[in-house]
């Protein structure tokens, strides 16, 4: 039974270049959303940090470029 040495002489899917894509596009969705991440407003006291070019342009900008990065590594060629 070769069953387990065929396994271990199978190739990868993506090729180093491709992980190194998804590495760092993983990267820029983590810290899209920590950026993100912070106290909301409550009844008792508003908070307009909620508001911040921060949390609603530059964020959702990174975890954007993040997905795109996925699909770039995933229909990349060899």
């Amino acid at each position: 039974m070769n069953n387990s040495s065929n396994k271990t002489n199978r190739p990868f899917i993506f090729r180093t270049a491709s992980r190194c894509i998804f590495i760092v596009a993983c990267m820029l969705i983590i810290v899209g959303y920590i950026l993100m991440a912070g106290p909301g407003s409550t009844d008792e006291s508003f908070n307009p940090d909620i508001f911040s070019p921060r949390r609603i342009v530059i964020a959702p900008m990174l975890c954007l470029a993040g997905y795109l990065l996925i699909i770039i590594g995933i229909l990349k060629k060899k």
